[in-house]
């Protein structure tokens, strides 16, 4: 393992042995270079990728937003998810995320569309929502073309990906008709503060840690770190009465744990229908060890969920 391990004491005691067999190719990021940390997760994730199904451009006042499709094989189900990936709000890309939008395609059933929002901090919030937005609108507008059921649209977000597809639902809760079906998060950024546990004792664990969440908090929200809209971070949002049925997922030796939980909560709280999910032995980013079998199993969970609220669902 590289240097840094060391230094986690018996933070990762726990850890699940075929993860910790994989950390050694785990890229070290660190607080710093936005360049270098993107660089690190193309590399990590960059190899062999399948191609999309097709690639549609939604046009804004910003310019136009890529979309990028992956559909199943055979006959798909008329269900679909918009895919919001993960990065921390600073890396990643949609095409990075082609192997993942795919093996979720091949596992619902669904037509997969994934976004490439812009990052921060060449373009700090609300610069990736708004494109989430577009995309969203964009695709509801594109329906039947798309051979999509537009009342069995789901949103799945990973990470900060999972803050935007929140941010998304409660623009969109205001006009109830336009809601997806349903919303998954996996391993969701909810909070600016960094104040549960979670985040206080996992300050060196590999691929994400508390340092690190700090540091994209503070790229994404720039001039606004100091008083953030309630849209940017979700734990901020007071009330999310009638959101679409959820499905949380949280990682055991990850900073942002306790958030994931506490948002979960904050959604039972107000009535929404929650599924949630806790993997022990797993770190941030667990769904980037593809043949890790805790891996094939929180995303199968996922894809169950979905195949039984919106895949199968009546039309």
């Amino acid at each position: 393992m590289s240097s840094h391990d060391d230094r986690r004491g018996g933070q990762l005691d726990r850890l699940n042995p075929d993860i910790a067999r994989r950390l050694p190719q785990v890229p070290d990021y660190r607080p710093g270079s936005v360049h270098v940390a993107r660089a690190l997760m193309a590399d990590a994730m960059g190899e062999s990728l399948p191609e999309p199904s097709e690639i549609t451009w939604a046009e804004s006042s910003s310019g136009r937003v890529e979309i990028r499709i992956h559909r199943p094989a055979g006959q798909p189900s008329g269900g679909a998810l918009l895919f919001i990936h993960g990065g921390g709000f600073v890396m990643g890309s949609a095409a990075l995320y082609d192997g993942v939008s795919s093996e979720l395609a091949a596992l619902t059933g669904c037509t997969v569309l994934t976004v490439d929002y812009r990052l921060a901090p060449e373009h700090p919030f609300p610069a990736g929502l708004d494109d989430c937005e577009v995309a969203w609108r964009h695709i509801v507008s594109q329906c039947d073309d798309l051979g999509i059921d537009r009342a069995r649209m789901g949103v799945y977000g990973e990470s900060a990906g999972a803050a935007l597809a929140i941010g998304l639902a409660h623009r969109l809760s205001f006009s109830p008709a336009e809601l997806p079906a349903l919303i998954v998060l996996q391993e969701p950024v909810t909070d600016d503060r960094l104040d549960h546990k979670s985040s206080r004792i996992f300050t060196d664990t590999p691929v994400w840690n508390r340092a690190l969440a700090d540091w994209s908090w503070d790229l994404y929200l720039g001039v606004h770190r100091s008083s953030p809209p309630k849209e940017s971070a979700p734990a901020r949002i007071l009330d999310f009465k009638g959101f679409p049925r959820t499905f949380i997922s949280t990682r055991d030796l990850d900073p942002l744990r306790d958030e994931g939980m506490a948002f979960a909560r904050r959604l039972i709280d107000d009535g929404v229908a929650v599924d949630l999910r806790h993997y022990a032995g797993t770190i941030h980013g667990t769904l980037g060890f593809t043949g890790v079998r805790v891996r094939e199993r929180i995303l199968r969970d996922a894809a169950e969920f979905v195949i039984e609220h919106l895949a199968e669902a009546p039309k």
